[in-house]
């Protein structure tokens, strides 16, 4: 029995102690195939399974970042038109595939399905990249970026239509495998790509800048800072030339500050195993990995740690959904290659793969089943210890329609609060605003900005 299914498996040796080091060398010997073809496998196969038990699904968030791509290309004006709080550069990705798909809504979400499959599998393959350029080793490489989708929306979501964070993911993942590449142009570039589809993505450039002064000196650092400044103007550039500066300004800055949301740390610690559940498993594993890596050698290693554990407090500042969490694991999972690298014997790495392997598997069980055991129980202890957002939101107009409805019917809105989220609700409301005004972006104060600004920094 036991030589029979060494057959099956294609080879006798994986089922011995004695053979571990043989299979962790050939994983370690083929780990860019390995890699990519589990994510292709992993990302692609549930879009494909999910498209099809549901087809053209689109979420509220990725109809309008299509829905605005397809506007924008009809003459409508971002963030005067169009309300949102995401930096540009998605509206630029979504225009592109809207002048590819010839103004064809269905053909314009299959193409942002395809790209976000896309962006994902990148992400994971350059995590996997980052983990094999700090420590060499392949095998490393794989069970970090198979511990990635621990995170089950990172692969679950992609059919419901584009999110900016796939691409940050992405921007965010490449930017620290060009860092220690010593790659200082193209990792600053990177970085600004990350922050210009996610403003989280910014922590990424502090990472970078602080590797290439490490790596390489002053010198390598203002390389890194000045690609990245090159990015940010060539992105701001074409709304300081139209005008409409201020309205980026205070949607895309201001009201993410206004619109940070209130809540209690034990309903945001829970609200992080509800999201997760049982990859949650996967922070403790990663911590230890950081622990590890930096006792082993702390030049290397150091800023993984530190990364790792100042994007873990983002969880406390701003979480409303799983896939906030994207960057958060990025550094979980170079925290997990470190482990397998700095482990002392196959046995050990492939144990630590094991436990990857169940935690991603029980993360895709609790994402897809309602009453997974201990998930009811999370849910209420979380509502328990949660508080509202905010104090008070005002009312939805009259008349609105759903996102997925203006995006099918192609629909030019009459006001440019269409979407109606909680934080564009509150910014108005804050600020002495309205939902029903048909362009947005004026300035809520009555100084003048750049007096305003100044008098705020100093």
């Amino acid at each position: 029995m036991r030589r029979r299914l060494a057959d099956l498996l294609g080879d006798a040796s994986v089922l011995g102690d004695a053979d571990a080091s043989a299979f962790v060398e050939r994983v370690d010997a083929r780990w860019r195939t390995v890699l990519v073809a589990l994510a292709v496998v992993v990302v692609g196969g549930s879009t494909a399974v999910l498209f099809a038990h549901d087809p053209f699904y689109v979420s509220a968030d990725s109809a309008l970042f299509q829905h605005a791509g397809w506007y924008v290309g009809q003459g409508a004006v971002l963030y005067v038109d169009v309300w949102d709080l995401k930096p540009p550069l998605i509206y630029a990705v979504t225009a592109t595939l809207a002048f590819v798909a010839r103004g064809d809504v269905a053909a314009l979400h299959v193409l942002s399905v395809l790209v976000s499959v896309a962006a994902v599998v990148g992400g994971v393959a350059y995590t996997g990249r980052t983990v094999y350029r700090l420590t060499g080793d392949g095998f490393a490489a794989v069970v970090a970026g198979t511990s990635l989708f621990a995170l089950a929306s990172l692969y679950a979501f992609p059919y419901a239509g584009v999110r900016p964070k796939y691409f940050a993911f992405l921007c965010g993942a490449a930017a620290l495998s060009y860092a220690v590449a010593d790659r200082h142009l193209a990792a600053g570039v990177a970085a600004a790509l990350a922050a210009g589809f996610w403003q989280l993505g910014a922590g990424v450039a502090v990472v970078v800048v602080a590797v290439a002064l490490q790596r390489g000196g002053p010198r390598a650092a203002l390389r890194t800072t000045a690609s990245g400044l090159a990015v940010a103007t060539v992105v701001v550039s074409p709304f300081v030339l139209t005008g409409t500066a201020v309205p980026l300004f205070v949607e895309v800055v201001l009201a993410p500050l206004y619109g940070v949301e209130r809540s209690t740390v034990p309903a945001r610690l829970l609200a992080l195993v509800v999201e997760v559940g049982y990859g949650v498993g996967l922070v403790p594993l990663a911590a230890y990995g950081w622990w590890r890596g930096v006792r082993a050698d702390r030049q290397r290693y150091w800023w993984v740690a530190a990364g790792g554990a100042a994007y873990c407090l983002q969880v406390l500042l701003e979480f409303q959904g799983a896939i906030e969490l994207v960057l958060v694991f990025v550094f979980l999972a170079l925290g997990v290659g470190v482990l397998v690298a700095e482990s002392p014997s196959p046995d050990r790495r492939l144990a630590v793969a094991a436990v990857v392997v169940v935690l991603v598997a029980s993360g895709a069980v609790w994402q897809a089943t309602p009453a997974a055991p201990g998930k009811p129980q999370a849910a209420a202890l979380h509502d328990e210890f949660d508080v509202p957002d905010y104090a008070a939101l005002p009312p939805d107009p009259p008349g609105v329609p759903p996102m997925d409805r203006i995006y099918w019917q192609r629909q030019t809105p009459d006001t440019c609060h269409y979407r109606l989220g909680d934080k564009q609700k509150h910014f108005e409301r804050a600020t002495g605003g309205n939902l029903t005004k048909s362009t947005c972006g004026q300035w809520p104060f009555e100084r003048e900005p750049l007096p305003w600004l100044v008098d705020r920094v100093v």
